[in-house]
């Protein structure tokens, strides 16, 4: 019989899940789509991620040596969906297990990204999932 799936829909399903370098190049678009001022020097996305997969991001970035917010209105809401799959494909197996990261990005497109286990995180989610 089969997956009742015909090999075009397979094909189609393929076609959703992003690689990690895709991910992170439209992390990088976003943001980079994000700031307002021709002049800035390196920008960060701080990102949480904590229980069923919910996303929570804030960013700023430099300009002369000032910090601005980065207004997360203007990066798309694909960006949370980007995270979760990130999350999910970095994490798979139990190995490398973070619930934050920062991706810092320059001007020229180079970015790097910090995976984080931040316990503290993790105790005040599991509290206040108890209570």
């Amino acid at each position: 019989m089969g997956s009742g799936f015909s090999g075009r829909s397979r094909t189609f399903i393929k076609r959703l899940m992003m690689t990690v370098d895709e991910i992170y190049l439209n992390i990088a678009q976003s943001i980079s789509n994000a700031i307002e001022d021709a002049n800035w020097a390196e920008a960060k996305l701080d990102i949480e991620v904590v229980a069923n997969g919910v996303v929570a991001y804030t960013g700023d970035y430099q300009v002369n040596n000032t910090t601005i917010d980065l207004s997360v209105r203007k990066i798309p809401r694909d960006v949370r969906n980007w995270l979760r799959e990130l999350h999910s494909v970095t994490t798979s197996g139990g190995n490398n297990k973070w619930n934050r990261a920062i991706f810092s990005l320059t001007p020229d497109g180079k970015f790097n990204i910090e995976f984080i286990w931040d316990q503290d995180l993790h105790d005040e989610i599991e509290r206040l999932a108890k209570s």
